[in-house]
């Protein structure tokens, strides 16, 4: 299996895992009522507790020779600050606006991985241009429903939304050569040390108030584990091997999972609208995904 095939299937299980953590982050937001502040707090620290077990089970003496390196010490609290405003952004942006809005801005994306690669002296071509715009209204049709009214267009929560593609471009550039460098888990669980200390001191884990029940309990752990270690790792190794741009609308491929699961598993209905917008992120994701992905950027 070449590289690029490794990057596009780890790009597009990133997203269907993304997906899977939608229907948990939902539940815990809208049902259990829990805000974005105390569900992030909760969710990293979970998150970073497992993945320095796991590295200190794989590699216990390589998990902390990589902080005699100032510039690995420094690149991992960059990538663990952008990992907490991509999450902050997002779920703000969910909270004050609404699901659908925040799923059309972060369908942005690889629009801005665009713009900081252009920086880099690597232009997008036309083909990739327009794939990204076909995912993008593909999202807009899935998310909206063909009603494009259901968007929020109130200028606070849509320039906070923002953020999330900003700042997940940022990390999807500005990981690479430390993940090449430490590898994938180390980087992971210190980013996350870092997002994790610095969410708890807004609003510390022992505050958090909910309702502890099985399906809580398997929500926080689904969230912790498929959404911010296995999918977030299969992210940054996507985008190591192949043109992060591509990586960046393989993610569509996360609200179409989640309106999937939903049709299956709560009976939400499917309207034209939502067929043709899964087509239309389909046909991007399977294009990009075994052609464009030729060409990478190493």
């Amino acid at each position: 299996m070449n590289i690029g095939t490794v990057g596009v299937i780890c790009g597009v299980l990133s997203g269907f895992f993304w997906g899977t953590m939608d229907i948990a982050s939902q539940y815990l937001l809208h049902t259990a009522k829990l805000t974005p502040a105390p569900f992030i707090s909760l969710t990293m620290l979970l998150s970073t507790v497992l993945l320095f077990a796991a590295a200190l089970v794989r590699s216990p003496q390589e998990t902390f020779a990589v902080l005699k390196s100032p510039w690995n010490i420094g690149q991992m609290m960059i990538f663990g600050l952008l990992l907490l405003l991509t999450e902050v952004s997002f779920y703000v942006c969910v909270k004050y606006s609404n699901a659908e809005t925040a799923a059309v801005i972060a369908a942005t994306r690889p629009f801005c991985i665009m713009g900081l690669l252009i920086f880099a002296s690597v232009r997008p071509t036309v083909s990739q241009i327009l794939c990204c715009g076909l995912a993008l209204a593909g999202v807009s049709l899935l998310a909206t429903k063909g009603n494009f009214s259901a968007i929020s267009l109130r200028w606070l929560p849509v320039l906070i939304g923002l953020g999330a593609p900003l700042f997940s471009a940022g990390y999807t550039l500005q990981s690479r050569a430390l993940v090449r460098k430490v590898g994938p888990l180390i980087s992971m669980a210190w980013a996350m040390l870092f997002a994790s200390v610095l969410s708890n001191i807004y609003f510390p884990f022992w505050q958090v108030k909910l309702d502890w029940t099985f399906l809580t309990a398997l929500s926080v752990f689904w969230v912790a584990v498929m959404g911010h270690i296995v999918a977030y790792m299969l992210y940054i190794i996507s985008a190591g091997k192949i043109l992060p741009t591509i990586t960046g609308v393989l993610e569509t491929v996360e609200p179409l999972t989640a309106i999937l699961l939903s049709w299956l598993l709560f009976s939400q209905k499917m309207n034209t609208p939502m067929l043709i917008g899964a087509s239309m992120i389909l046909a991007a994701v399977i294009f990009l995904g075994f052609v464009g992905s030729k060409r990478n950027f190493q």
